[in-house]
This record gives C-alpha cells, sequence and structure tokens, in this order.
C-alpha cells in the first residue's frame, strides 16, 4: 500500500506538461499545450494537456486523467507501479520501502553499472592509447563518432583490472563488482578480481526507466566472440530487456510501431535516419516477454532482417514466433510483421547507402508475419506437380496451429485454398490433423559469456530432450503445473511427496510431463548423492538434511538432494526450454504456506481444475447429441456423473487437510 501522502508527494513534483512531453511532441497555444494523441491516429492534435489543473484529455477519442493515468495507459502498468515510477523519476522515497534490504542491495548494483558506464565513456572520449584510439577509429567509419558516441553514452573497455581498480577505489566491493557482472574471478589458485570486458567498444544497456543495467561489447579487429552481452544478473535478465526501450517507448506508442533489429549499430543508425521506434534484441531470440514489454506500447511490431545469409536464416526462423506471439505469456495482443532489406546489407548499411525514405519504404511494405511463413514455405515446392502440392500443404499447415480455431486462422485456409485451388474443407481438414511444429529455439550461444553454477561437464554432458509446442492456451490450471515444477526445484522437502504425484498427473501441458520425468530421473535416489556430495557443503547441506530424511522415509534409500540452484541448471542444460517455460513463475502468492501445504494446494487445484474442464466439455458435447443416441447420451451422462463425484470428494478431502 502507498500512502496518499506519498501519492500527493509524487503528484506535485510531477509536471504533467514536461512528462508527457517528453513522449509526445507538444504546442503551446495560450495557456494549454495541444498535440496528437497517443492513443489514437490523427493528424489534427485534438489532445489538450493543461498545466493548470495538470490534467490531460483527448476530444477526439475521449481519453482523460492525471499523470498517474496517463503512465498507466501509455505502460500498461498498475497504479502503485505508476506512482513508484514517478516517485523515482522525482527522487522520492516512498514511506516503508525505502528501508528494506533488496532495495538497498539493488541501489548499490545500479550505483556498480553507472559508474562503469561513466569509466568507459571517459576511456573512449578522452584517454589516448592504441585501444581507444582504435575503437574512436571503427566508431568514426560507422558514422557514430562524436556527438553519436555522446549521446548514446558509448564506451572502451581497456582491461587490465583497470574497471576494478578504479570500482574498489569508489568503494564498491568484489561481491557488487562479480553480482553485477562487470567483473568476474579468474582462474588459478589466487582467484584475482578481473574485468569482464577487454578490448571492446561498449555499449550501456537500459531498462525501461533508462539506469544502466548490463552492458553489450564488440571486440575491435578480429576475436570471438564479435559480441558479448552481461550474463543475467539481478537487474539485468536477456529475455526481459531490449537495447534502446528507453529512447524507443514514447515514439513507439506515438507512432503505433516498434521495429525490431539485431544489433546495437542498427539501433543507433536507425534512431539517426529518424526511426527511433527501433530496438533489439540482446544475444536471444524474441521471447514472450519480449513481446509482452512491447506490448505495452504498441500491438504492432515489425522485425526487419538482414539482407545477408544470417538474415535469411533469421527470417526462415521467424516462423518459430507465430507460436510466441499467440502465447497468453504475451498478455495483449501482438501483431508481428517482417520487412527483409535487399541482399549483403543491415540496417546500418541500407540507411547510408539508400536512406531514410528508402527504409521508410521497406517498413511500410511489411508483411503479416503468418503470411510471410506461408509464402516463404510455399516458394520452395513445385506447386505444378501434384506429388510437391501434396507435400507442401502438409508442410504449411502445421504453421496455422498456434492461432487454430480463430477468425485468422480460418482467413489463412481460404487463403490456402486458393492457393492449391482446393476446396475449403480440404486444407480444414488437413490443419485438423496438423501437429504444432516445434517452437524451442535455444538462446543464441555466446561464447565465453560467464556462464555461472552448473556450467560445467556435469551438465554440458546431457542431452537435451526433445520438445514440441503445447496448445497456445495457458488456462490457470497448466500455470500451476508450472508452479508445482518450480515448486519441486525450490523446496527439496517436498519432492518426496511430488515425486510420487509426478506420476498421476496428466499434465495439460506435453512440455511440462517432459519437465516432470527429467526431475525425477535427475533427482533420483543414486543419482542425486553424486551430485550434492560433490557441490553442497556446510551449511548448504545442513539446509538439505530435514528434507533428506523426509525422502529416506519415503523411499527406503538415503538420499542426497541435489541443491535448487544445481537442479534448475542440470534441468535447462538437459532441457534447454526449461528456462522459458519456468521463467515467469511466481510462488510469491504462497508466501509464508509451509511448502507441503503449497503442494497440497496446487495439486487440488490443478486436478479441480482438469475435472471442471471435463465436466464443462462433457456436458456440451451431451448438448449436441441428438435424442436418437439414447445409449450414447446416457453412456456420457454416467461418465459426468462419476467426474461430478470425483469432484466432490476432491473437495471435501482437501477442506479436511
Amino acid at each position: 500500500m502507498i500512502n496518499e501522502d506519498d501519492i500527493r508527494r509524487v503528484r506535485d513534483a510531477t509536471d504533467i506538461v514536461a512528462f508527457i512531453g517528453e513522449r509526445i511532441v507538444l504546442k503551446q497555444r495560450g495557456r494549454e499545450f495541444w498535440g496528437c494523441c497517443p492513443f489514437h491516429n490523427e493528424k489534427t492534435p485534438s489532445f489538450k494537456v493543461d498545466p493548470a489543473s495538470q490534467f490531460y484529455h483527448c476530444f477526439g477519442c475521449g481519453e482523460g486523467g492525471d499523470v498517474f493515468k496517463f503512465l498507466m495507459k501509455t505502460e500498461n502498468v498498475d497504479f502503485p507501479d505508476a506512482v513508484r515510477t514517478l516517485a523515482q523519476r522525482a527522487n522520492i522515497e516512498i514511506s516503508g520501502e525505502g528501508d528494506d534490504a533488496p532495495r538497498g542491495r539493488k541501489a548499490r548494483l545500479l550505483a556498480v553499472c553507472e559508474e562503469t558506464a561513466t569509466f568507459y565513456h571517459q576511456q573512449l572520449m578522452r584517454v589516448k592509447g592504441a585501444g581507444p584510439d582504435a575503437a574512436r577509429g571503427y566508431l568514426a567509419k560507422r558514422s557514430m563518432g562524436g556527438a553519436v558516441a555522446r549521446e548514446w553514452r558509448l564506451g572502451f573497455a581497456p582491461g587490465s583490472a583497470q574497471l576494478v581498480r578504479h570500482l574498489q577505489q569508489k568503494g564498491f566491493t568484489r561481491e557488487e563488482l562479480i553480482e553485477a557482472n562487470v567483473a568476474l574471478l579468474s582462474e588459478g589458485a589466487q582467484r584475482s578480481l578481473r574485468d569482464r570486458f577487454f578490448n571492446r567498444i561498449i555499449f550501456p544497456i537500459s531498462d525501461l526507466q533508462g539506469r544502466t543495467i548490463a552492458f553489450g561489447g564488440r571486440v575491435i579487429g578480429t576475436g570471438e566472440p564479435k559480441y558479448l552481452n552481461s550474463s543475467d544478473t539481478p537487474l539485468f535478465h536477456k529475455r526481459d530487456n531490449l537495447y534502446a526501450i528507453d529512447r524507443a517507448k514514447a515514439r513507439i506508442t506515438a507512432g503505433g510501431s516498434a521495429v525490431v533489429v539485431e544489433g546495437y549499430t542498427d539501433v543507433i543508425a536507425m534512431h539517426a535516419a529518424g526511426f527511433a521506434n527501433t530496438v533489439a534484441t540482446l544475444g536471444t531470440a524474441l521471447t514472450p516477454q519480449h513481446l509482452k514489454l512491447l506490448a505495452r506500447f504498441t500491438p504492432r511490431v515489425v522485425l526487419l532482417f538482414d539482407g545477408d545469409e544470417a538474415g535469411q536464416r533469421a527470417a526462415d526462423r521467424a516462423a518459430e514466433l507465430i507460436g510466441v506471439a499467440a502465447s497468453p505469456e504475451v498478455g495483449r495482443k501482438a501483431d508481428l510483421f517482417v520487412a527483409m532489406l535487399p541482399a549483403g546489407l543491415d540496417p546500418a548499411d541500407f540507411c547510408e547507402k539508400q536512406g531514410a525514405e528508402a527504409m521508410r519504404e521497406v517498413l511500410d511494405s511489411a508483411v503479416p508475419l503468418l503470411r510471410f511463413a506461408l509464402d516463404r514455405r510455399l516458394a520452395t515446392w513445385d506447386l505444378t506437380r501434384p506429388e510437391q502440392r501434396a507435400h507442401a500443404l502438409d508442410d504449411v499447415v502445421p504453421l496455422l496451429v498456434p492461432v487454430k480455431g480463430t477468425l485468422l486462422a480460418a482467413d489463412y485456409l481460404n487463403y490456402l485454398a486458393d492457393v492449391f485451388a482446393v476446396d475449403y474443407p480440404v486444407v480444414a481438414a488437413a490443419l485438423e490433423k496438423a501437429k504444432p511444429l516445434p517452437t524451442y529455439r535455444a538462446a543464441s550461444a555466446e561464447v565465453g559469456g560467464g556462464g555461472g553454477a552448473g556450467s560445467g561437464a556435469g551438465a554440458a554432458a546431457e542431452q537435451p530432450l526433445p520438445l514440441e509446442a503445447a496448445d497456445p492456451v495457458l488456462d490457470k490450471t497448466v500455470a500451476f503445473e508450472r508452479e508445482l515444477l518450480f515448486l519441486f526445484i525450490e523446496h527439496p522437502g517436498v519432492r518426496a511427496r511430488l515425486r510420487e504425484a509426478f506420476g498421476r498427473i496428466t499434465w495439460g501441458d506435453e512440455r511440462h510431463g517432459t519437465l516432470a520425468q527429467a526431475l525425477l530421473e535427475l533427482d533420483a535416489p543414486g543419482v542425486g548423492g553424486e551430485v550434492a556430495g560433490a557441490k553442497a557443503g556446510g551449511a548448504e547441506a545442513e539446509g538439505a538434511a530435514g528434507a533428506q530424511a523426509g525422502d529416506s522415509a519415503a523411499s527406503g534409500a538415503p538420499h542426497t538432494f541435489i541443491p535448487p540452484d544445481e537442479l534448475l541448471s542440470r534441468l535447462t542444460a538437459r532441457v534447454p526450454q526449461a528456462a522459458e517455460l519456468l521463467s515467469g513463475v511466481r510462488l510469491s502468492q504462497f508466501e509464508g504456506v509451509p511448502p507441503n501445504r503449497m503442494a497440497g494446494m496446487l495439486m487440488f487445484t490443478i486436478r479441480e481444475g482438469q475435472l471442471k474442464q471435463a465436466i464443462r466439455n462433457g456436458n456440451a458435447r451431451l448438448r449436441r447429441l441428438p435424442e436418437s443416441a439414447a445409449e450414447e447420451r446416457d453412456e456420457l451422462f454416467r461418465h459426468i456423473a462419476e467426474l461430478q463425484q470425483e469432484l466432490t470428494e476432491l473437495r471435501k478431502r482437501y477442506r479436511v487437510e
């Protein structure tokens, strides 16, 4: 809860004209300011901001409110988060939220990143020497020297522990430098601290509020990897963050679309050419979290692919994003479009050689992702030959599985019927039999990316299990399944109970069954002891003692549990998609609930949801059966009654517990 005094202080400290003016162009008329509304498309300004009342109102669409409402609407956040964001902007501390340890730790890590960005920038702009000179030369060739380097706060990492010494002189600890991932422990007996980046041009990475949280580095000259990003930290997660989102969000909202490219230099070049709605991923494929972030500001996302061979391969893989866009993890609807550049050119080269107007034509020619993927696959087949036509239909129809049952799927089935010159029922029947395409794609590998604990030989030896995409409709029952899997990892004390339960659960998402089986195998008696015996010791081993006793009693054999972080690391090595599936799990709703009780609540809720859905499906089928099918109706009625009885008994047992 945020008290009224704090809300009032934040409102009084925030000038609504200045705040909205950072996001759209406002022009003063008398005492009021006018601009084009960010909530609907218009050419004549009808959006008014009144500095006297501190309210805004659009006379075109009727939207209006105060600065909190504006932030909630444009960034899709709730009221408390809007207050906190504006409080941070005004350097106001919210009562009761300034003294807790996690926030203090986060502030220290932010300070480390900020000081690191300043150090790197000064190295680039002020220091003379072979390294900085080469960095400035490269940036000058890419039209990113001088003012551009200052605007984007680009830097140079000299290495040789110069950053470590600088930060330690500023009072930061070894642990803070390692946790912020700006330094690493070197190999060898002494385990000295060394810089994370060296001999690289540095691109600071900011969060949505513009705070530096991580870094990307491009090697100068030859060397691998060419690009290196910070590893995930408490401040930074590649799957959640986009480069330049802090700069682009206002233009994305105002322009109604976002452009996603592949590199830092491409983003900078696009912004310089007038396309300030451009962002880039950070060493990963586009994730549901990325789309959810962009969907805060616009439903239209254009994927701009390079014209080189790598760009062509990325375009071919774009079909995998159909399921991602349809994922309920995205929340708000995201419409994906694809634009391709001419052969051999990336966005930076294209802007320099062809100009902004030509780039605008490329972006305007973007086609919907689904249409792009269908046409790209169709182009690989000779549709004049009957055998090829049959194979082509089997090849393209699975692309529609993630949107099956929607009006969009129906429209594209009509499109395919025209392409193949067949009746609609033919392609509709093919869709009914089609299996979804695999949507697993591992994050782009970063050689030397600083793998943490669990990236050793034991984990690497595990072979990834194949996963197929499940139905994209993620209901609450499926979400609870993920929480149950995460509970198994986080709380060794309930693994004995869940080990038995996992064998009885009918998983709503087949991928969850794959994860459950992997967890059972990885933490099976006789397996966990070897791992934990080598990895866990001291306090960590003591913390598992109670859990060991509980499981030993259940299994009849001594069993040393794998610690949670080690188990998660081995799971993601074996099932690469595990990180994506479990990344959004939050057990905070069960805060204060004992793990065994938590397990019972989740298992009850999962089974209850399955029974309720089965009863709904049975009733729907019963309504469709004709009166003449008396025997089938009676059998179905008995089955529904049995399900209802099981649901009643389940609820009684849960209340007894």
